[in-house]
């Protein structure tokens, strides 16, 4: 499960460095632990939903039951006047205590959600962050690349130069010198 300490670790990982820039393993590597990370966030949301479901299933089967209870009741009327009033405190008494434990569990249910949807938001715009930066990255290093290219194709093009002033003859060696 992702907690605090997991989200620090992962916003303060740095990659080793190569001549090219990050290593792409380990920046793979860092990406599959993310991905695992979202992945067991969206089980965990996936079965929270299942367990809403189910709580809702609960919560009809104890508007069933109250239903029942009623029915119950009515029956009851033709008992003692006594005998009604304790059917009636009992019944109201289990539907007050069901009602309350099916909306505390829904409750629950819903603010586990929450807290897991916070946290995947906030793993997303750790990743984008991870992108911006690795954008950024690789925008510096192509334009080092284009430069050294440049001052590469410069001096191809003066050693061309050269060794076409080589071909015109002599005198040609003396502007080297």
């Amino acid at each position: 499960m992702i907690d605090h300490t997991r989200l620090s670790e992962l916003r303060a990982h740095e990659f080793s460095k190569t001549i090219r820039g990050y290593s792409p393993g380990d920046v793979d590597d860092f990406l599959h632990t993310l991905f695992d990370d979202v992945a067991e966030i969206i089980e965990k949301a996936s079965s929270l939903s299942s367990r809403i479901g189910e709580l809702e299933e609960e919560k009809e089967s104890l508007r069933k039951r109250e239903e029942s209870l009623g029915a119950t009741l009515v029956a009851a009327q033709t008992a003692a006047e006594e005998w009604r009033s304790v059917a009636r405190r009992e019944a109201d008494q289990i539907i007050r205590e069901a009602r309350s434990e099916a909306d505390d569990m829904i409750r629950k249910a819903r603010e586990e959600a929450e807290a897991i949807l916070r946290g995947a938001r906030e793993r997303a715009g750790v990743i984008e962050e991870a992108r911006g930066r690795l954008r950024q990255e690789l925008s510096l290093t192509l334009s080092r690349m284009r430069g050294e290219f440049d001052a590469l194709y410069e001096a191809m093009d003066r050693w061309e130069q050269g060794v076409s002033d080589i071909g015109k003859g002599p005198g040609v060696e003396e502007s080297f010198v």
